[in-house]
This record gives structure tokens, C-alpha cells and sequence, in this order.
């Protein structure tokens, strides 16, 4: 693996930053740091930057909002890009779809849409993250997942060079898509035009229902397993025995058992050691085997 030198650090002026740690970016607020954080201020700046990294056979990952990333404490030894900038957050209607940029958060866009009339995105409110972040795990809820309504996406691969993925090109299924090149730069959703009064009660009454099922988010807070199709992670940890296990400093909620928390002196070791003796436990007692929601890096 090689190394970027003084030359490529200072000519992108102050984007490239090394070794930096990635707890801040992240809900529980644990784990190492980043060989360079790049957190380009466009496009131009983003494909520059992945160019770069590739010539210099760079391992590189992206973040999301860091609401499921579990980073290890011997951290990342490769670049890492924060496409937090406004340029990759741009949304814009155009007749009944809305082109986004996968930077922007998953809830800005389900208001924006609301507000544009168009709706298939609210029962998705209350689900944390990006919209990368959503497109990649083809985030859901009971009532449908968002690569039902996913007409096509922008990317860029590995190697920088950007290109469009549409229709029949396009797969999700339960919790997973095939959305894996190095970033999903915008995508396009195909929505049902709407009543906005209507729309907005809808969003609403999705929103005070998802609030039921879920605690009051405190900080260094994570969604442990996700949802078997027929299933409910909750449910098998509840009948389990697992609500309000302990591992160090990390739990998982004696009332909101797929929900785990963190706390001072926590370790990613001890998320990974409870979290798979918790695994381990509901098969031995279900059958059923649990994937993490938690993405590990």
C-alpha cells in the first residue's frame, strides 16, 4: 500500500487530513482513526481525491451519518471520505421524481418530497442516516423498503470514474442492494404524486408509530441486528432473554432490546463480544441466526 505525499496533501488545500479519529463521526463515539480523513467540498474535489488515492493504491471507504458503524480501535489504515458538503446533499423535482444527492440526510428527503406533493418515502421517516447510507442496506420498514421507488443511481467506482446504474441494473432485497462501488453519488426516485395536506398526516402518523417502538435516542445509541424477513430482532432477544445484557460498558436496552448502547470506557470489543454471544444465544434458543445491523469496520 503506498502513501500520499506532501505534493497531493497541499494541493487540495486543507481537505486531506491525517490520521484522524473517526469516533466523533460515529453514534456510539468509539474506535481508531482514519490513515486520512478527505472531506472533498464537491464533485470535482471527490473524484480528484479517489483518483489520487487509487494511483497510490490507497484502501478507501466512505461514511454515511455513522448511525450503524462500528469502528475497531486499531482504526483504518486508508483514506476515508466525509461527503458532508452541501453539494452532496442537493435534491431538485423533476415532474414526479426527485433526483438527491446521497450525501443528504434520509429525513430531509422525505420532507422535501412531502412538501413537493409527491409521496412513497414516508414510512420510511424516523429511519436515521443518509440516503447512501439507505440505498446501500436498501433501508424499510414493514410497509416497504426505499429501493421500491429507486429508478436509478450515480456512482463512482474505485478507480474514479463516474457511471449511471438504472432500471434492470438495479437489485434490492431484504436489507440489501447492489449499490456497492465506492460512493452512491445521487439517485433517482419515482414517486406517486399526492395531496400535500394528506401527505404530511401520513408522515406524520408513521412518525408517531415508529417513536412507540423506539427509545428516546440518547447519545452512543445503535440498532444491534437487523429485522429477519418474518421476524423481529426485538422479539427474539426479548423471548430470548437477552433485553438489558451487558458486556463492559455496552448494553442493550432492557425495554428496547435491539437497540444498544454505549457508554464511558466502552470498547468495540466489548459491542463485538456481546453482541456475538447475544447471536449465538438466539439460534441456540430460535434457530433463527441474526445479521448485524451494525456495519464493521
Amino acid at each position: 500500500m503506498g502513501s500520499l505525499d506532501m505534493s497531493v496533501l497541499s494541493s487540495f488545500g486543507g481537505i486531506i487530513r491525517e490520521n484522524q479519529s473517526l469516533a466523533p463521526f460515529t453514534w456510539l463515539q468509539i474506535g481508531g482513526s482514519t490513515r486520512y480523513l478527505v472531506e472533498p467540498n464537491d464533485e470535482q474535489q471527490l473524484i480528484a481525491t479517489v483518483q489520487c488515492c487509487a494511483a497510490a493504491t490507497i484502501p478507501m471507504r466512505v461514511l454515511g451519518g455513522g448511525s450503524n458503524l462500528l469502528l475497531r480501535e486499531s482504526g483504518f489504515d486508508g483514506a476515508t471520505f466525509s461527503l458532508t458538503s452541501p453539494a452532496f446533499g442537493q435534491m431538485r423535482r423533476v415532474d414526479n421524481a426527485i433526483v438527491c444527492g446521497a450525501g443528504a440526510k434520509l429525513s430531509h428527503l422525505i420532507a422535501f418530497s412531502v412538501g413537493a406533493g409527491l409521496g412513497g418515502l414516508e414510512h420510511l421517516i424516523g429511519i436515521p442516516g443518509t440516503v447512501g447510507g439507505a440505498l446501500r442496506c436498501n433501508a424499510g420498514t414493514d410497509d416497504g423498503d426505499i429501493g421500491h421507488v429507486v429508478h436509478s443511481a450515480k456512482l463512482l467506482t474505485k478507480d474514479g470514474k463516474v457511471v449511471e446504474v438504472r432500471g434492470a441494473e438495479l437489485a434490492f432485497s431484504h436489507r440489501v442492494s447492489s449499490l456497492d462501488e465506492l460512493v452512491i453519488l445521487e439517485a433517482t426516485f419515482y414517486l406517486e404524486p399526492g395531496e400535500i395536506r394528506g401527505l404530511t398526516k401520513r408522515e406524520q402518523t408513521f412518525w408517531i408509530v415508529k417513536r412507540s417502538k423506539q427509545p428516546s435516542f440518547p447519545e452512543r445509541a445503535a440498532i444491534a441486528f437487523v429485522d429477519p424477513d418474518g421476524y423481529k430482532a426485538s422479539e427474539l432477544l426479548q423471548q430470548s432473554g437477552f433485553n438489558g445484557a451487558i458486556e463492559g460498558a455496552v448494553r442493550l436496552s432492557s425495554s428496547y432490546p435491539n437497540y444498544l448502547f454505549t457508554s464511558d470506557g466502552a470498547t468495540s470489543t466489548q459491542v463485538l463480544t456481546l453482541l456475538e454471544r447475544v447471536r449465538n444465544g438466539v439460534q441456540d434458543r430460535t434457530g433463527v441466526q441474526l445479521q448485524l445491523h451494525l456495519q464493521i469496520w
